[in-house]
């Protein structure tokens, strides 16, 4: 695909003088390349000319470059998944599994990003929405995970699972993650949940402190439809979407997952496996050498 238009989705907090913004914007501009960011970065940025505002609809651009760490892509994924748009995800520091290219790597990833050698990673997303008293509240997707948690020194909750209408488990515990493959080495593996390779589709269900030790993990398949229901007297519970946006339950709350129709586009190169990625942030032991 030519690219002539990209956008910028920028967390200012990791790049505080936006230096890396403006080095990356001069390059695609060399390339002849129309680079669009948001009014904020815009406003910031110190440039001759005008820049155009990245905005809904995003169907404007052919590429987008998320500067930040796993949560900066996370939102862009959300914002541009319904356009089909790519992300390519530099990270800018911390742990990232999303964002495969380190802020030193930038220029030498980027010739292959403008010569066209670079590939297109599908990634199932998740969808759902929150049926309170028959009505539909609030829909959401997501790319990671959906998190049902106890608020801050709230008890155990209660959450009775469903999956394709038959009841599966009560937990009792402090929450419960439902997560996609991806989202499988975030809030998942944390809690104690298996680590699965990105292009497989599934879904990851993992109790966050269980009460009883029978209630592990759990592994279903991507077309399976996953309901839980709240059954917590208190208004402590809190439904939370790629831990940025959140929701508060009441009881006999309604919650309804299942594979998104959008899918998120990652730009990924074929030096930067899975494996390697997965090596490096676990920081693995190397080989024993007899």
């Amino acid at each position: 695909m030519e690219i002539k238009r990209v956008g910028l989705i920028v967390n200012d907090e990791k790049d505080h003088h936006l230096e890396i913004t403006q080095n990356l914007i001069d390059e695609l501009r060399k390339n002849d390349i129309e680079v669009f960011v948001s009014k904020k970065i815009a406003d910031r940025l110190k440039v001759q000319d005008k820049l155009n505002i990245l905005s809904s609809p995003y169907k404007r651009v052919n590429m987008i470059f998320s500067l930040g760490g796993d949560g900066t892509l996370l939102r862009a994924a959300r914002l541009v998944a319904a356009h089909g748009i790519p992300i390519c995800g530099v990270n800018l520091g911390g742990l990232g599994f999303l964002t495969q290219i380190g802020v030193h790597e930038l220029n030498h990833f980027l010739k292959y990003i403008l010569e066209g050698a670079y590939q297109i990673e599908h990634r199932m997303m998740l969808s759902g929405y929150i049926v309170r008293e028959e009505e539909n509240i609030r829909q959401f997707h997501c790319l990671n995970d959906i998190v049902v948690a106890k608020k801050l020194f709230a008890r155990l909750i209660h959450l009775e699972a469903y999956i394709n209408e038959e009841y599966v488990i009560h937990y009792a515990a402090d929450g419960l993650v439902i997560s996609t493959s991806t989202g499988s080495t975030a809030y998942s593996l944390s809690a104690g949940g298996p680590v699965v390779h990105p292009s497989m589709k599934s879904m990851v269900i993992t109790p966050i402190c269980p009460h009883t030790l029978s209630a592990r993990a759990l592994v279903i398949h991507h077309n399976d439809i996953f309901k839980v229901l709240v059954r917590s007297k208190a208004e402590d519970v809190m439904l939370t979407v790629d831990g940025q946006q959140g929701f508060d339950l009441k009881e006999n709350d309604l919650i309804v997952i299942q594979e998104s129709k959008y899918q998120t586009q990652l730009v990924t190169f074929p030096e930067k496996s899975f494996y390697g990625i997965l090596r490096k942030k676990l920081k693995w032991s190397g080989r024993v050498v007899s």
